[in-house]
């Protein structure tokens, strides 16, 4: 197909060169009924190419079709065949549904950090914030530079004669202070409402991470011996081959891909992390149902582990 589409690119770009050709000539020369039929056999290859690649993407959704309904015969078929090891007894069952008291309390412990962290500013806040106390005193300090030479100006217009070169040059100095003065001023009024909002939120966040620092330190420990034990009971069931959960199978398949395993891996350690602190226990559904609206924090980690289970 990609040979067919590169042929009538190049006999598209040749009928457009010869018809531009054949006008020039028809100008010159009149008509040329050899340059007509060059043309028009033009004309034909390409409308032959196009409805052989009409043809080659027919015969390409065909196939498709085809290895789309073969895989969902395969995928039908080693279920069977793993209902009827399930049955018979003659395979190892990967439990991932069943957590200890200490992996729970861990997994309180997480969400209390998670909790406490969400109260406090957000980078993108604190550096904003941060900016525009900066700002307020970068600007103080131009203005009080500008006064310095407002001050300075007066100083020479007292001490010169009047019509002398020093005084004209402290005249003008004066004036041109006086502008960056005032505007200065203004800009610093301005800034001062947003300053002085930047000043409480900052100083309302130290308080709050100075209180809270215990609980989200707490937090973020649980949270890695959590993903640590999680992501090594994962790691067993797959080298010990045993059948996992139909709600794991259902959206991360029944072993790791040959590629990216590592993210896989990240991905359904996520998943069980999401369940045991939710408390899912669904059978079939790996995530259960949709967070409510209220649930902001609950909603955003359901929405990343969706768009993550995406690509497997």
């Amino acid at each position: 197909m990609e040979d067919v589409d590169r042929r009538i690119r190049g006999l598209d770009s040749r009928l457009d060169d010869l018809e531009s050709e054949h006008e020039n000539l028809g100008r010159k020369f009149g008509y040329t009924v050899d340059l007509d039929h060059e043309l028009g056999s033009i004309r034909s290859d390409v409308r032959s190419c196009e409805g052989k690649l009409e043809e080659l993407d027919g015969e390409l959704s065909d196939r498709v079709s085809d290895t789309e309904r073969t895989i969902n015969r395969l995928v039908e078929q080693v279920r069977l065949l793993e209902g009827q090891l399930l049955a018979s007894g003659g395979v190892q069952l990967a439990d991932l549904d069943t957590f200890s008291k200490d992996q729970c309390a861990l997994a309180r412990s997480r969400e209390r950090g998670r909790q406490a962290r969400s109260t406090l500013l957000s980078d993108h806040d604190r550096t904003t914030y941060q900016n525009r106390l900066r700002h307020r005193r970068d600007t103080a300090g131009e203005l009080r530079a500008h006064r310095t030479t407002v001050v300075d100006a007066v100083g020479t217009l007292l001490a010169t004669r009047y019509g002398s070169r020093s005084r004209a040059e402290a005249a003008d100095k004066l004036g041109q202070a006086l502008v960056g003065e005032r505007g200065l001023r203004q800009g610093l009024d301005r800034q001062s409402r947003l300053a002085e909002e930047a000043e409480s939120a900052l100083a309302a966040d130290a308080t709050t991470r100075a209180e809270k620092q215990s609980v989200i330190a707490a937090g973020a420990k649980a949270e890695q011996r959590l993903t640590l034990g999680l992501r090594n009971r994962l790691a067993d069931a797959v080298r010990e081959r045993a059948l996992l959960p139909a709600w794991f199978v259902t959206i991360l398949g029944s072993a790791p891909p040959a590629r990216s395993t590592q993210k896989w891996l990240e991905t359904a350690t996520g998943v069980l992390l999401y369940r045991l602190t939710h408390d899912i226990t669904d059978q079939v559904v790996a995530l259960g149902e949709k967070p409510s609206d209220t649930a902001q924090r609950r909603q955003a980690w359901y929405e990343q582990l969706r768009k993550d289970l995406q690509r497997w």
